[in-house]
This record gives C-alpha cells, structure tokens and sequence, in this order.
C-alpha cells in the first residue's frame, strides 16, 4: 500500500539505524510504533524485512480516528506502564489523563481558540487559567481561574486597565484595526503602549515607566537607530569599511558602550565579527588596549556547520585560540580541538584533543566521549529515553579513579526521585519528592567525603506553593529528627514576592521592592543586617548593586542584544579586597583584570552543545568541567585528571559543598555567580537562588497553556531538579529540549513588537533562520519580497536578548545558530542530554540558509554530473506529477511517468540521495530534491 514500515539511515561512527518498525490497523492508521535499532551496512541499499518491534509505544483510537489511548513501553523499575488517555468530552472539550492521577482539560471555542486550561493533580487540586478573544482571533485577555469567580471578557473598544492587583493575575491586550498590538497590561509588567507608522513597523513603545523607546526605519523596513535613554543604538547594512559581501546584511551596530562589524562568507554566514569596547573608558583603570578591537572569525563546510573559530587575541601579550570541529558520517560531531599560538599566527592545525570519540546511540543519544585529559564520560539510558546513569571515569596519576557514578531513578511523570552517586573520593544520596503539578516539595540529601575523613553532611528541605506557580513556602529540616528548623513564609503581590517571614527571626526577615517594570530594585536581609540597592537600565537590565551605605558592589555593561560585555565588582583576591574587572568580547572569550595586581588574564571558553565543557588560559593552561542532569558543574579538572574544584547544591542552587578553587566561573546550570551580589546572571536576567526566584519578570512566555507558565518569576516552574534555563527566558527538560516556543504569547503579534524592540539580526541570518527549512530555491526567489518582510519581523527574536537567546529563537525555526552548532547537528552532547536531535537538514546547524541550500544543491548536481550522470538537471520543487511535467517541459506525460532516485557520498563522507523525473523521449532531467540519504 506504499506506507513506510521503517527506515534506514545514517548514524555515529560509519554505522546505520533502522527507525522503530510501524504497524497499521485495517484503517491505515497506525497502532503501533517500536524503537530504533542498529542494522547493518548493506541495508542501506537494499530492503531486509524486519518483523521484530523494540519497545513499542501503542495506540487506540474512537469510531472517528481520534486517538484515544497512548501506552508506553515500561521501563526498569516501572511495574505497569505508563497510559494516557485522551477522552472527549464534546466537540469542544478534551481531558487528557495520565496512569499517575494527573490530567488536563482543554476547552476551545467553534473557531478552535482555547478557552480554558485546567492541569489537575493527583491529589484532586487544580491550576486553571482562562483567555478571552476579539472577533478577529486576537487575545484580549488572561486570567487565573483558582477562585470561585468565572471568566468575563472586556469590552475590546475600551482599551486596557491599570495593572491588575487583585491576585488572579489578569493580563489584557489592545490592537487597532489591523491586528496591531497597541498596549498591553500586565500584573508583573505593568502597562506598555506601541506606536506603528504607515507601514506598520513599530516606531516606539513606552513602558509602565514611562520611559520611551523610538525607532527609526530605512526605505526597506531596516531598523536604523533605535533610541533608549541611555543613547542611541545605530544600525548600518549593506557597506562598512573591511566588511565583504555586505550587500543587503547587517554590518555594522554602534551603541553607548560597544559597536560591532560584520563581514560575511559568499553564502552570507558571519565569518567574522569585530568589537571594539568602549565601555573600557567609562572612568575605570582598565588599560587603554583592552578596548579592542578583538576579532572573533568563524568558517564553515558546506551543510553550513562550524569547522573553525578563531577566538579573538590577548590584547597584550597576542595570544590566540583556535578551535576546530569534526563530524561523523551522519553529520553528528566527533571531536574538538585547540591550538594556542602566542604571537597571533596559527599554524593551520589544532593539535590539542579537548574531547574526541564522541559515540552516539541509536537514537542519537550520546553514549560516550573522551576529554583531552583521558577522562571517559559514558552515558546510558532507559526505553524512554531518560538518562539513568553518568559515569566519569579514568587514570589519573596513575591510578583508576571514578570522577563521577550518579545513577537515577524516576517516578511515572519522568521527574528524577533519586540520585545516588558513588565515586572514589566521595558518595551522595539525594531523594527528591514532587506534588501532582510535577513542583518539588521535598529533598533529601547526604554527602561523605572519603577522601576527607569521612567528612560528613547532609540537609533536608520541603516546600509549598500556590496555585499560580508561586512560592509560599520554605522549610529547613533537622535530617536526623525531621523536625522543622526554620519555616520561611512568602507574601506576594501577583507574582513578587515582598516579605519573606521566618519561624526562627521572625517577621520581614528579608524584604524586597520591585519598580513599575518588575525588576527587583531593593533586597534587605534584616537578619544579617544587609541591603542590596540595585539600578536598573531602560531595557530592565540590572546596572549596578550597592549596600546600604551605598557602596558599590558591583557594576555591569551590556551591548544592545543585553550581551554583558563588562563586570565590575569588589572580591577578595590574597586575603584582601580588590577592584576586579571582567569583560566579555565574546562569548568564547574574557578577559580579567585584576586593579591590585595591575595582570590582565585571559581565558577562552570551549562549547559543546552551548555548554561550556573546558576553559584554557592565554598560556594553554586547561580546565576541563563535568557536569550534572542538569548542567551544574560537579567536577574541574586540569589536563592530568587532577581535581581542581568540587561542588555540589542544594536544589534551587544554593552551595551545599565546594571543595578547592572556587574562582572558576561556571556553577549551577552552568550559569556564572557574581559573588559580589549572590546572584546567578542567566543572560537574560538574574536569578536568586537564596529565595529561588529570579530578580525580574520575564519577557516571554514559553508555554501559554501550561498554568505554570505564567508566573514569570518562577525557576523553571519549580522542578529545579529536572530542568534548567541557559537563557532565563525558558525552562528546559533536561530530557526534552527547549518547550516549544510556537506557543509563546499572545499568537506572535507580541512577538512582532518585541521582534521590533530588539537589535536585527545581520539580515541574512534573518531570512536564513525564517525560510531555510520550508523554501526551495524557485519559492524563495519568486516569494523574495514576501520573505524579506517575513524576516524582518523575525529578526528581533534572534537577538532578543543575549546569543543563547538567539540561539533559542532560531531553533525554533529549525535552524539552529552558532552554539547549537558548537555541539554539531546531533545536538546530544555533553551536559545536554537531548534524546532526539534533529539532522533532517543540510545547513540546519550553525548560519544555515536557504541560500546555503539553493547553492548547496547546484553544488551536488554540478559533482554529480561530474560523475557522469548525464544531462543537465533542472532543478524543481513544485513539479510532481507527469501532468504538471509534460505542461511545463512539454512532450506526452507518458513519457515523464518515470522518476530515479540515485544516491552518492560527498567529499566530506556525507550520503546524499537525489531524485529525479526523466523524459524517455528527450532524455531530460527535473529534480525536484536534493536531500541527505537518511
């Protein structure tokens, strides 16, 4: 009947996998899906039956199709397995049940609009939140639903409301007549209106602070200035001086503290960026030559991944990295390594290992890797794809030494119960207790540290929260008794908390102020007599904390996508505080400078799937970091294997141990702690892990009907054990990857201010990242203006605000950026821990493009007519039919009923297959397709 049972394809290391084997019901429909497994080298090529079905995931359906009932296979320690259950209850109406207890009800309208959410626990409680809609499908409003009063909609003409205190955290929506958001309010970050010129480009925004935000636009649409207070961001395209292939692309952005240049490849990929600091001058004893420029270039194969970056020099002494990257047959990476040169030149070779055999499962899971100091991570995993144990192992000095053996275990809702993790210098146990909205309410840990004596700790943690995702509260245990030690009480208003009561100080022990915007402005711990006085910018970025007698404790600089460039702050260095400056030219890239001892140092960052997995110094000196489920570094280690540091914490991050130097940056979550204030940066703001919550409203809403979701100062929606944010914008299973963000607020239209609010993209990127995976080459040329338009308006999220942003957004349009790239196609890599990394694309990794792919594919037909496969090939997306063909080329349809279908492996050892339609008469070629050989 022409359905696929299963397909070969590609895989790690030369080796191929079969997908899971489907099986159809007398309806086509299928019934069941097994898992993927290896086959073998010839199955390529020709077809080999497979009966058999690994782990199989099966499905019911109702009398008209829908499916009614998912079970999935039972993995180890599971007694029964897991059902879910979708029942309908109307046309309108589905509850989705899971075996644990917990379901979901959705309720829509007759045009498909969703009315209400409701997420019921186990224990019979429920979340419920409700929207409202304008005659043209606009949302006009949201509201929590967990009292006893019913939705009600507004009046669409009557604007919106002051900012909602009345705790049900209601947030409305106003447009004009051509769906154009006008102003919006919101219960954490107040009231906002947008202004739009004749083109309907946004052309200000002002902000619950009255501060306004201007924008000026070129004859094309481009962003040209974009005015805040603190002075103008300046945009050039096309033309700069030492920029190449400028034409149409973003070259140049010039702020108050930085400016950048751009210059591209001839597929329009940045190959190089220069910045130059000026922030470096802002009356600081910086030296002079920190200011830049520094030069961070960039090369690339021809799927568009990341073979190269040389990291920009030391501004001093000239020392310069190198990084290069290696893929495996199936586009997965293989390896990365460095070369450290100290004059500024390379020799045109890494020659330092910083891991390599990374080996890949089945599914694309990683299963091992090896660092650069003989260090072996292993990974394995359960039917369901969750990660149940990490092992480090290794020599070092010598002797056979286990770095880390953390084995995991699961409840039926896939959070992690247990960690047990068993290790030649030390054990911990961790026990971890979850309420039915999958919130941790309970934790249990225990360290012995045999190499110290038997060194002995352990702590014992519960917690409550309310309806609406927040906070109320936290307990401290005495671990041996249970009894409580200290309660503290979080009051709020909607999502911020105010006072935070204690059982053992009492009252107010630590009090918080927020300004018009949600940004936490003023933190005093009236325990241990402390204040926190924090400045906050125009574009809500935290610029400066200082202590009660205003002291400064800490200073920041940021470019226009809220990169931060600059740190500035007081730490103890020898037994004595000092002036210590850090500035960030780049993401690979910092520079330290420390006042007292008048030495600038450097070190560049390694990435490996956007974590941070080695630092090395301008001398070459290496630190390599092993990480956890969640990507907290547990381990440094120097290039023998050598502890350098050891860490670990309390659920929302807290430090529980650390052992040895704490200077390096990477902590929990990988994210850095700036000792000076206590607080994590997560790029797009700052968290507290003392209260655990972050310090000011989120921008963006990662999953509108999730009833959690909308407590934008919640850690990722209290399962701090189970998931991380590497932007602050969005919670990341650590099983799961990034949540879908095609569901993020309000239908895209306030995407599209906020696309407009934020710096562009370099233009090709834009247009890259929108079209890439659903444009050939003849739709994106006969569509170019409607592309360019589209792009436009996507370019503000690529840079919303910091590059991991960037990289969220563009991942969204199936074309990842440049730290997805670092981390290779695949995606599964170390710290990650992604179970199904997507590599249907040429190009998807890294600056891909359709670009890319028009150019990408004349270059395999051009090397396939090299090897003589005749005629030349007219390339085609929208000719399938023998019809359509003979209409367009001419000639009978008869004689264009045959379509071939060849396959060849590029120069780089990739397999691609192309299909084509033949005329038998003429002998004329159509391709339709160029793709990998999957």
């Amino acid at each position: 009947m022409g359905r696929n049972i299963y397909t070969v394809k590609s895989a790690s290391n030369g080796n191929f996998a079969i997908t899971g084997r489907l099986v159809y019901d007398g309806t086509g429909k299928v019934i069941r899906k097994g898992q993927s497994n290896w086959a073998s080298s010839g199955e390529i090529d020709r077809f080999v039956l497979h009966l058999e079905e690994r782990n199989p995931t099966s499905f019911e359906y109702d009398p008209i199709g829908r499916i009614k009932k998912t079970i999935e296979p039972t993995a180890v320690g599971e007694t029964s397995p897991v059902v879910v259950t979708t029942t309908y209850n109307s046309a309108f109406e589905t509850t989705e049940s899971h075996s644990s207890g917990t379901s979901k009800r959705t309720v829509k309208d007759a045009k498909g609009e969703i009315l209400y959410v409701e997420d019921f626990a186990s224990d019979g409680s429920a979340a419920k939140i409700g929207f409202c809609y304008d005659i043209a499908g606009n949302r006009i409003k949201k509201s929590d639903l967990n009292d006893s009063n019913a939705m009600s909609c507004p009046n669409t003409l009557a604007g919106v409301p002051t900012k909602d205190v009345s705790g049900r955290n209601q947030a409305y929506w106003s447009y004009d007549s051509f769906g154009k958001l006008r102003a919006q309010s919101d219960p954490d970050l107040g009231v906002s209106s947008y202004n739009y010129n004749n083109f309907g480009d946004l052309t200000s925004q002002t902000n619950a602070k009255g501060v306004t935000t201007t924008l000026s636009y070129d004859g094309l649409g481009r962003i040209l200035t974009k005015n805040i207070p603190e002075g103008n961001i300046v945009y050039t395209y096309d033309s700069f001086s030492g920029s190449e292939n400028s034409v149409g692309r973003l070259v140049r952005i010039e702020d108050s503290n930085q400016n950048k240049t751009f210059s591209y490849d001839k597929l329009g990929r940045v190959k190089k960026e220069t910045r130059v600091i000026l922030a470096t001058s802002s009356g600081n004893p910086l030296p002079t030559e920190t200011g830049g420029p520094y030069i961070t270039e960039t090369r690339y194969d021809l799927l568009g991944r990341v073979t190269r970056i040389d990291y920009p020099e030391h501004p001093i002494s000239h020392a310069r990295m190198r990084a290069c990257y290696e893929y495996g047959s199936a586009g997965y990476i293989s390896g990365i390594s460095v070369q450290v040169n100290t004059n500024g030149i390379f020799p045109g070779y890494c020659s330092k290992d910083i891991v390599e055999n990374i080996s890949y499962n089945e599914f694309g899971q990683t299963s091992s890797l090896i660092l650069g100091n003989g260090i072996t991570t292993s990974y394995s995993y359960d039917v369901k794809g969750r990660m149940i144990r990490l092992n480090s192992s290794g020599d070092v000095g010598g002797n056979a030494k286990t770095l880390q053996d953390a084995v995991y275990s699961f409840n039926p809702n896939n959070n992690i119960t247990n960690v047990a993790n068993n290790t030649t210098d030390f054990n911990t146990q961790y026990d971890y207790g979850y309420d039915g909205l999958g919130r941790l309410i309970s934790a249990n840990g225990s360290y012995l540290g045999i190499a110290e004596g038997n060194l002995s700790r352990r702590f014992q943690q519960s917690f409550e929260y309310a309806k609406n995702g927040n906070l109320s509260s936290k307990r401290i245990h005495d671990p041996g008794s249970g009894n409580i030690t200290d309660e503290w009480s979080y009051q709020y208003t909607n999502h911020q908390v105010t006072n935070i009561d204690s059982s053992r100080t009492g009252a107010d022990a630590l009090t918080m102020s927020y300004d018009a915007n949600g940004n936490l402005t003023r933190q005093r711990d009236n325990v241990k007599d402390l204040t926190k006085r924090i400045s906050v910018d125009s574009q809500d970025r935290i610029t400066q904390i200082q202590d009660g007698n205003n002291a400064i404790l800490g200073s920041y600089w940021y470019d226009e996508s809220g990169f931060r460039i600059r740190r500035s702050a007081l730490e103890e260095k020898n037994s004595q505080f000092t002036n210590v400056e850090i500035l960030y030219p780049s993401k690979f890239f910092g520079l330290e400078f420390i006042e007292s001892e008048n030495v600038i140092t450097s070190v560049n960052n390694v990435y490996l799937n956007g974590v941070r997995i080695a630092a090395l110094n301008e001398a070459g000196a290496l630190a390599y970091y092993l990480t956890d489920q969640v990507d907290s570094v547990s381990h440094v280690l120097d290039d023998e294997g050598n502890t350098l540091s050891q860490l670990q914490y309390l659920p929302y991050g807290e430090t529980f141990v650390q052992r040895g130097d704490l200077n390096f940056s990477p902590k929990f979550n990988s994210q850095e702690l700036d000792r000076e204030s206590g607080f994590y940066f997560y790029n797009a703001r700052f968290y507290d892990p003392g209260i655990a919550r972050f310090t000011s409203a989120d921008t963006l809403i990662p999953d509108e009907y999730n009833s959690q979701a909308w407590n934008r100062f919640a850690y990722v929606y209290n399962n701090p054990i189970g998931a991380k944010d590497p932007t602050g914008h969005a919670p990341q299973d650590y099983d799961a990857g990034f949540k879908d963000s095609s569901k993020g607020i309000v239908k895209g239209t306030v995407d599209s201010v906020k696309s407009a609010l934020s710096a562009p993209t370099p233009v090709n990127a834009a247009v890259n990242s929108a079209v890439a995976t659903a444009k050939g080459a003849k739709e994106l040329y006969d569509n170019r203006k409607e592309v360019y338009a589209s792009a436009k308006d996507f370019a503000g999220k690529l840079t919303s605000k910091d590059d991991k942003v960037r990289d969220y957004a563009a991942g969204q349009a199936a074309a990842h950026t440049m730290s997805a790239v670092l981390g290779g196609m695949a995606g599964k890599a170390l710290g990650s821990r992604l179970p199904k990394p997507k590599t249907d694309l040429p190009g998807s990794s890294g600056a891909s493009s359709a670009t890319n792919s028009v150019k990408l594919n004349k270059s395999l037909a051009s090397e396939a007519q090299m090897k003589g496969k005749g005629k030349a090939i007219i390339e085609s997306d929208k000719l399938e039919r023998a019809g359509n063909l003979a209409k367009e080329y001419g000639g009978e349809s008869k004689d264009w009923a045959k379509m071939t279908s060849k396959s060849y492996t590029a120069k780089d050892g990739t397999k691609f297959e192309t299909h084509w339609y033949e005329n038998s008469s003429t002998g004329q070629r159509v391709e339709p397709k160029t793709k990998l050989s999957k």
